[in-house]
């Protein structure tokens, strides 16, 4: 089963530019602890969707598009297969909440693949309740601190080269690390190091099933396999 988020789809990225001359909103309400949570998760990952933004911050349309209104928020949209996929990126009266320094139509440097990315980085949000989002370096999406400890999130689209290469020429340090694949045959080239990482594997599959185990580990015949 193709993932809908899969980079083998026929995406279209449209992206909404500001102008350069764009006038500030002076007044910023920053009351809402909902809207609060959404604003530093987006300045911290880049990009979210709509339909995630909804489910995991409940922020209604109708709040999106006055957040919108308001410069807290951009919209932009993917296009695949004749839908329309909302995503939003900070707005500079966001950044001015989230407390992050603002850069104007950031997002155009995102690929297709990289805003894919970020949008399974916050499917595997939600089974990590009460934790907090914390931005990390390359390749990395970001990371999640859940009871006391960092997980640093590594979400692959294809092939999963630039991992290989941080993990070749950085060494393997001692995070905790949680990979999000579309299918588990894309992480062959990652056997021979997984042994001495501190690793969990999920899939797009497992994500969207929601149900059962989730991580998969490597066991002693060189196989991932369901942990527990």
């Amino acid at each position: 089963m193709t993932s809908p988020f899969s980079i083998e789809q026929p995406w279209e990225l449209h992206w909404k530019r500001l102008p350069s001359n764009l006038k500030k909103i002076n007044y910023v309400n920053d009351e809402s602890p909902k809207e609060c949570a959404a604003l530093e998760a987006m300045a911290k990952i880049g990009i979210v969707g709509g339909r995630q933004l909804s489910r995991l911050f409940r922020l209604p349309k109708k709040r999106l598009k006055r957040m919108v209104r308001e410069q807290k928020i951009v919209r932009h949209e993917l296009h695949v297969n004749k839908q329309v996929m909302p995503v939003y990126t900070l707005g500079q009266v966001g950044a001015v909440i989230a407390g992050v320094p603002y850069e104007p139509n950031y997002w155009v440097e995102y690929q297709t693949k990289d805003v894919l990315k970020r949008l399974m980085f916050f499917e595997l949000y939600p089974y990590f309740p009460n934790s907090t989002i914390l931005p990390a370096p390359e390749p990395f999406t970001g990371a999640i601190e859940f009871q006391g400890k960092l997980f640093h999130i590594y979400v692959s689209r294809g092939d999963i080269k630039e991992l290989i290469m941080h993990l070749k020429w950085k060494g393997i340090g001692h995070e905790r690390l949680i990979i999000v694949a579309e299918s588990l045959k894309h992480l062959q080239s990652l056997k021979m190091y997984a042994r001495e990482l501190k690793l969990r594997i999920t899939t797009d599959e497992d994500l969207h099933a929601g149900e059962g185990k989730l991580f998969y580990l490597l066991n002693q015949y060189g196989e991932f396999v369901k942990e527990g």
